[in-house]
C-alpha cells in the first residue's frame, strides 16, 4: 500500500536541488489496481539546475496523474466495500541527479497514491490526506438508507474503525473495522435505517472524524440524489428534498432557401430551420439546512463530475450566497444544473 495520499486537481511539486548544469530526471510509475508497478516509467520529466543561484527544479505531477482516474457512476452500498480502482491511482516518483538515484537525506523519491481532490487555497500547499470522506457535521439524508462515503487508510500497525450509534436507540451501537484499502462505508448502517445514526471514525480507538446522518421523509416533493464528486477526490452524496422544476430550451438555425424552379409553391417553407435540438435544466431546492452545508456547496460548485438521479449535469449556476444564521434563520439553497447531453440523440 501506498505511503502518502495527494490530492491531484491542486499542484503536487516534486523538488530537487543540486548545483549549476546537473541533469534532473523524475521518473513517475503510474497503475491502477489490480495491476502492479510497471516495469518501465509511464512518463520520464527532465530538465537541468539552472544556475548557481538558483540551484532548484521542481516538477508538477498532478496533471499526469489525473490521467489515471475518472469517476463513471456512483454505486450506493450497504456495508464496507471495495471503491472502484479507476477512481485513485498509484504514483510511484524516481528522482536521478547525474543518473545517481536520490534516497534519503533530503532526496525525493516518493510511493504515493493519488486522488481526484483538491485543496483550498487557504489550506497552503496541497495539504495531506484526511482519513474521513467529508468534513464532520451534521447531513441529512433520505430514510431510504444507502449511499456512503470513502475512507482511505495504509496504517498496518493500528487498527480503524467505523462506529454507528443510532439517533434514537443510543447504545454502544454497532462496529465494524476498517479493511487497509480505499473503500466506501454507508452514511447510515442497516441497524439504524428509519432513524439515522451518529457515524464516529476511530484510530486505536481514538476519534478521528465525526458525522450525525438525519433521515428525513418527504411526504410532498420528488426527492433527488445528487451525487458529486468532492474535495477528498471521492463521492459525496447532497439530497435536494424540496421543490424542483425542469424547464427546456430549445435551439436551431435558420436559413432562407431559394425555390426550386421560378413556378414555385407557396406551401413551401422559404425560412427553413435545421440542427434542431433542445436542452433540459432543473433546479433544485435543499430545504432548511445548517449552516455549515455551505462547506458541502463550496464543494459542489468546485466539483467536475455531478450527477442528478444517476443523470450527468453540469452547474448551471455560477454565484450563490453562502448563508449565515446570524442574517438568516431558515438557510434554504437553491441551485440550477443543466444535463450533459441534448435532447435528441445526436451521438454516433
Amino acid at each position: 500500500m501506498a505511503d502518502t495520499a495527494i490530492f491531484v486537481r491542486s499542484p503536487y511539486i516534486v523538488t530537487q536541488s543540486g548545483t549549476a548544469n546537473d541533469a534532473i530526471r523524475a521518473e513517475l510509475f503510474l497503475w491502477n489496481d489490480p495491476d502492479s508497478i510497471p516495469s518501465t516509467a509511464t512518463y520520464t520529466l527532465s530538465k537541468p539546475i539552472p544556475s548557481s543561484l538558483i540551484t532548484q527544479v521542481h516538477f508538477d505531477i498532478s496533471p499526469y496523474c489525473r490521467e489515471y482516474i475518472s469517476h463513471s457512476t456512483f454505486t450506493e452500498v450497504t456495508a464496507d466495500t471495495t471503491a472502484p480502482v479507476g477512481e485513485y491511482c498509484y504514483c510511484y516518483v524516481k528522482v536521478y541527479k547525474n543518473g545517481v538515484l536520490q534516497t534519503g537525506g533530503g532526496s525525493y523519491t516518493a510511493e504515493l497514491i493519488a486522488f481526484d481532490g483538491f485543496s483550498w487555497y487557504e489550506d497552503g500547499y496541497n495539504t495531506g490526506y484526511v482519513k474521513g470522506f467529508l468534513n464532520d457535521g451534521t447531513y441529512y439524508v433520505s430514510d431510504t438508507g444507502g449511499c456512503g462515503g470513502v475512507y482511505y487508510h495504509d496504517d498496518q500497525a493500528v487498527t480503524w474503525t467505523a462506529v454507528y450509534v443510532g439517533l434514537t436507540t443510543g447504545g454502544a451501537g454497532t462496529t465494524i473495522t476498517l479493511g487497509e484499502t480505499v473503500g466506501y462505508i454507508p452514511y447510515v448502517h442497516s441497524s439504524y435505517v428509519g432513524e439515522g445514526n451518529t457515524l464516529t471514525i476511530k484510530r486505536d480507538g481514538v476519534t478521528v472524524s465525526t458525522y450525525r446522518f438525519e433521515e428525513i421523509c418527504e411526504g410532498k416533493f420528488t426527492v433527488l440524489d445528487c451525487d458529486f464528486v468532492n474535495k477528498y477526490g471521492a463521492w459525496q452524496r447532497l439530497v435536494f428534498f424540496k421543490a424542483s422544476s425542469e424547464s427546456m430550451e430549445m435551439s436551431n438555425t435558420e436559413y432562407f432557401l431559394m425555390p426550386s424552379n421560378i413556378n414555385y409553391t407557396v406551401t413551401d417553407n422559404r425560412k427553413q430551420v435545421f440542427n434542431v435540438n433542445g436542452q433540459r435544466s432543473i433546479k433544485c431546492n435543499t430545504g432548511w439546512v445548517p449552516e455549515a452545508y455551505k462547506e458541502v456547496i463550496k464543494e459542489l460548485m468546485m466539483s467536475e463530475r455531478i450527477l442528478i438521479d444517476n443523470e450527468p449535469v453540469k452547474l448551471k449556476t455560477k454565484s450563490t450566497q453562502l448563508f449565515k444564521h446570524l442574517n438568516d434563520n431558515n438557510i434554504n439553497y437553491e441551485l440550477e444544473f443543466e444535463y450533459s447531453h441534448n435532447m435528441l440523440n445526436y451521438v454516433i
